[in-house]
Order: C-alpha cells, then structure tokens, then sequence
C-alpha cells in the first residue's frame, strides 16, 4: 500500500512506517525484511544484526537509574536474537548524553550494560559516546544461528500449537504501580530488567519443532496479528490457559485484558509448535528457568480469536506502537 508524501508518522504509526522503509531498502537481504534481526551470510551460518533505541519519552518512567536502563538496552537487543534462535556474540552501544551528565551516571550506565552482557556471556564491543540535548542510548546485538535452524516470524500451519514462554502482562501490571510509591521501586525493577530468553530460543531452534517465533514486545495482540500476517494464517487462544502473575489475575476482566494482551514490555518468546514434536520440546525445555505454556492453536480461517470464559471476542491486532502510543 503507498501512502501520500504528506500523511504524518503519528497517522501512520511505527508499522506503517516500517513498510515505507521496507520498500526502500529492497537489497541484499536473504531472508528478506521484516524479522526480528537482519541477517547477513557468514560462514554456512547467519550473522543476526538488531538494533534498539531507548530515548526519555518511551524508555525512561521517573525513577529510572543508569544501571537499570544500561541492563534494558542490552537485554532488549538480545532478545531479537532469541527470538530467531540465535546465540548472542557481542553488544554494540551508542550513548547520546548531555554535557552536564555526571561521571557517576556514566559509570553506573556502563555497569548496568556490562552486567548484562556478562549474564549471557557476551563482551561489550564498542560503539559511540555522543552531545545530546537528553539521553538517548541504542545498542546493538550480534548474533549467529545455522541458517537451517533459523526461526522467523513467519512459517506457521494451520494445526500447530501456540506456546509462549514466562508469564505475560508483567510489564503491563508494573507499569499501573510506577505513580505507588511503596510499590514504584518493584515496578521499575520488572519494567527494566527484562531477561532475554535466550536459552528457550536457542531450544526452540535446536528443536526443529519450532515453526514460527517472534518476541513479544509490543503486547501478544500485535505480535500475533505480525506473525497472522507474515504466515497467511490465524489464531486462536485460551485466556484461561494465559500465563499471568497472581496480582493480574485478581483485576476486573478487561484490565487484566488489556494488560496481558496488549500493553507489551513482557520480551517473551511466541511461537508455534509442530504437534507431534510439541512433546519433545516440553522434555527439552523441563529444566528452563522460564516455563513453556501451551496457550492455543493455529487455524486456517476465522480472524484472531481469544476464548474466554464469557464467550469468544476477536483478538486485536494492537499494541504498544510508536508514533501512536502515549508516553508510558
């Protein structure tokens, strides 16, 4: 779909906008665009390339400390690798700060990246330190995964099952405790300190039961309603079967909807499974910090759909999106 010159981002939207790029940047890619990571051939293998920026509006709540945003902006990266089944290789930052930052904020900043490139085994291999009127920090994260062991977001067939690791709606439920402040330091903690689920994505791929993976970022909604549309198929999930915390479980139905579905910032992994290699996965994955939950299934036809206990509702293709969405 073309848009005219003179539509604005903010009626566009971040996926709107991606589709303009993509329609520009139309070379040398071998797996197209549109994934979790670029890819480049490297050696029989795939070099996995991403890319995240954190700037104060969207990334940074009152509160926030250099430490925490250091461990975000790294973990963030790593989880578009997990999510394609990669293993992490190294982290690139590029830091945009103001001449007035003390050298205490840096500090804490660097440990905060270094930590959590540490905790995935990973070095720290450079990048930029740049004047910026505010802080605005991207990282970089390099991945490599045998190109037949590849995950995508798109790949799923009708009949598959639909898994999601961890519990969903973490973020979504923290985000509701930033303004308690007995409360607020928690909130912070679960909000910027994601753990990027490498080990399950580097299962998923080793598996071969893996047809289709994406992160979810921006809320399952919108991750759904990307991988529906990449696979040509569509989905049907069990709220009752959803893995949520205690405290969102105890919410009136549509709060804890719209957190679990679509506010995002959970970074866990959705993928579609082969049933008869659901098993061998669940053996695989037995011993994982983070639990597999079977959360519905893959149809040919029907939409989007969410099965909850008052009847089926349609399962909407929203979430957390630049350029639209307010300020968290």
């Amino acid at each position: 779909m073309d848009f005219p010159g003179d539509v604005r981002l903010d009626e566009l939207g971040e996926r709107g906008a991606i589709e303009v790029l993509k329609k520009v940047y139309d070379r040398g890619h071998p797996i197209g665009i549109g994934d979790d990571c670029g890819v480049v051939e490297w050696d029989g293998s795939y070099l996995l390339v991403t890319t995240d920026v954190l700037n104060a509006r969207s990334h940074m709540p009152p509160g926030a400390t250099p430490y925490q945003l250091g461990w975000y902006l790294v973990s963030v990266n790593l989880s578009d690798v997990a999510a394609m089944g990669g293993r992490p290789i190294g982290i690139l930052t590029a830091l945009s700060l103001p001449r007035t930052t003390s050298l205490d904020y840096l500090r804490e900043l660097a440990r905060g990246i270094e930590d959590c490139a540490k905790e995935f085994g990973i070095p720290v291999l450079g990048g930029d330190t740049k004047e910026s009127s505010e802080v605005s920090l991207a990282g970089t994260g390099l991945g490599k995964v045998a190109k037949d062991r590849i995950l995508l977001r798109r790949g799923a067939k009708a009949g598959d099952v639909l898994v999601v690791t961890g519990e969903l709606g973490r973020a979504g439920l923290a985000y509701t405790q930033l303004k308690d402040p007995p409360r607020q330091k928690a909130a912070l903690e679960t909000l910027l300190r994601p753990y990027a689920r490498v080990e399950e994505g580097k299962a998923f791929a080793e598996s071969g039961a893996v047809t289709s993976c994406m992160d979810v970022s921006d809320g399952l909604g919108a991750t759904l309603g990307e991988m529906a549309k990449q696979s040509g198929v569509h989905f049907e999930v069990a709220w009752d079967r959803l893995p949520l915390p205690e405290d969102l479980q105890k919410l009136p139905f549509p709060d804890a909807k719209e957190l679990a579905l679509y506010y995002g910032g959970d970074y866990e992994l959705v993928a579609t499974v082969t049933p008869s290699k659901l098993a061998g996965l669940q053996k695989r994955l037995a011993d994982s910090r983070h639990k597999m939950t079977v959360i519905g299934g893959v149809a040919e036809h029907g939409g989007n759909a969410l099965h909850t206990p008052q009847g089926t509702v349609t399962l909407e293709d929203r979430g957390w999106e630049h350029f639209r969405s307010g300020p968290p």
